[in-house]
């Protein structure tokens, strides 16, 4: 065992010298007068040399390797395994719930920023942010309806008088919109939009109003929009934060 031990340092002991010796050849070569400039310029040739010798490499097999790589993308075993990536059903799971965690996102923060200013402005905000996505959304719908009616009447004929075609594209308009609003205020209680930021419509009896109640609470919603949206005032005062077409409709909005 002692024997071993002394193996050990003599080897330790060794190294240890070399180590000494090299690192005072290296101090001697240093502190050599002119030496330096001549070992400077030996490194900066050396350097010259690696890096002429990388480009003629990279010269030599840059197309080699572009070649091969074009190979392997074109190949059909490639083709088949990025289709197989593609149509994992891991990777569409994580696709899907990547989307709809981002999408519940924001959501969430959208509600948490209308009810900040529900706070300060009695619930009129997340209103208007659910009728301004409705309007849109039956706009959207509405338009595209109108392109296929405008394509139909280009084919058989230009309606005259032109003012008949705009008065009867803009009642279209408000009977698509009315219908729209009523359709989904009686049959589900709440619009798209006031899906998004959990509001829901109620009747007298706490369920989703009838049809014919749908229709008056948005015929009254025009009369309170036309007057710079007058009508919509006693929702900042009114404790149940109903609006004129709630009043005439005995309506209410409910979180």
């Amino acid at each position: 065992m002692d024997e071993q031990a002394n193996r050990d340092d003599a080897a330790i002991g060794v190294v240890a010298a070399t180590a000494g010796l090299g690192l005072a050849a290296a101090r001697l070569i240093a502190r050599t007068p002119g030496l330096t400039p001549y070992l400077e310029r030996a490194g900066a040739q050396g350097r010259e040399q690696v890096e002429s010798a990388a480009e003629r490499l990279v010269v030599t097999f840059e197309p080699e390797a572009e070649r091969m790589l074009q190979q392997f993308l074109d190949s059909p075993e490639f083709d088949h395994a990025l289709e197989r990536v593609l149509t994992s059903p891991k990777i569409r799971e994580a696709l899907t719930h990547q989307t709809s965690s981002y999408a519940d996102e924001l959501a969430t923060r959208l509600r948490m920023r209308l009810r900040e200013a529900d706070r300060r402005c009695a619930g009129l905000a997340s209103r208007t942010a659910a009728f301004a996505i409705d309007l849109a959304l039956a706009q959207l719908v509405f338009l595209i309806v109108s392109a296929l009616v405008g394509l139909v009447v280009a084919l058989v004929g230009e309606l005259r008088p032109a003012w008949l075609f705009g008065a009867i594209a803009g009642a279209g308009w408000v009977f698509f919109v009315g219908a729209y609003f009523a359709c989904f205020w009686s049959l589900a209680g709440q619009t798209p939009g006031m899906r998004l930021v959990q509001l829901s419509v109620v009747g007298p009896g706490g369920a989703a109003p009838g049809f014919l109640r749908a229709v008056v609470r948005f015929l009254a919603l025009l009369v309170a929009i036309i007057p710079m949206f007058a009508g919509l005032l006693p929702i900042l005062f009114d404790s149940r934060r109903r609006g004129l077409h709630d009043f005439v409709a005995q309506t209410a909005v409910i979180a």
